[in-house]
């Protein structure tokens, strides 16, 4: 099935580098929305349903969800804190529309990293993201039977990044942000990649615009048992960034 009549994904938007070094802690929490495109693949068992979707697509029926982030620093240290709640959901339709593929998928995400920079504007980080995942997948064949299949799945993923601030004046910058995990400990393999401009529109104020490209590949268990993840998300985020 390489085509679909919809699809609603809603994802993060990492918190931009913040004020530069202070002797004291500086604390930040923004919170963002993410839509996104999504591509790739979900099954469980032996049900499975490939996902081939624009931004477009996505808009005639956006569903949205609640994600944050804290980042505290001082001097060259830093810790961030990211939850992310996703509320997924696609129809499919194979050729000539005779088999339908319903996929509902809910996943949490919390990311705790630590970082130092290493040079100015320069942070190296690591971290631990967990991840928890239920998906439901219902194929509908062209005699109207249906196979469902569903299940629950948990990991954590370390991961190693960087992100890097350039100023552009004194109330607009842009923050670039990689990090790739799981090396087959959680997920096979996960990387995502973020660009961010941030508009300091007061002194505790700011607001934040983005692009994200996520991807993550999970695999568990086998026949009935068997747990596949294999997706990609990429779009715009807003967020709002307040300082203290």
């Amino acid at each position: 099935m390489s085509s679909a009549r919809l699809i609603p994904v809603v994802g993060v938007l990492l918190l931009a580098a913040g004020p530069l070094r202070a002797e004291e802690w500086t604390h930040e929490i923004a919170p963002y929305l993410w839509g996104a495109a999504m591509d790739g693949t979900s099954g469980v068992g032996n049900v499975v349903a490939d996902v081939d979707l624009s931004f477009g697509d996505i808009l005639a029926d956006l569903e949205m969800g609640f994600m944050g982030t804290y980042r505290a620093s001082r001097g060259h240290f830093s810790v961030t804190v990211d939850a992310v709640y996703m509320g997924l959901g696609a129809t499919e339709r194979g050729p000539g529309g005779l088999v339908k593929a319903d996929i509902d998928i809910d996943q949490v995400a919390l990311e705790a990293s630590a970082g130092y920079e290493v040079l100015e504007r320069l942070t190296v980080f690591g971290g631990l993201r967990y991840n928890d995942l239920s998906a439901e997948v219902a194929a509908t064949g062209p005699l109207g039977n249906t196979e469902t299949a569903e299940g629950d799945e948990s990991w954590v993923d370390p991961i190693v990044g960087a992100h890097y601030s350039i100023p552009l004046s004194d109330a607009w910058s842009l923050n670039v942000r990689g990090d790739i995990g799981g090396f087959g400990i959680g997920s096979d393999f996960a990387w995502q990649g973020v660009a961010t401009f941030r508009w300091q529109f007061a002194d505790r104020a700011g607001a934040l615009a983005a692009y994200r490209y996520m991807y993550m590949d999970y695999n568990d268990g086998q026949g009935s048992n068997r747990f596949k993840y294999d997706m990609s998300f990429s779009g715009p985020a807003l967020g709002v960034v307040f300082t203290f």
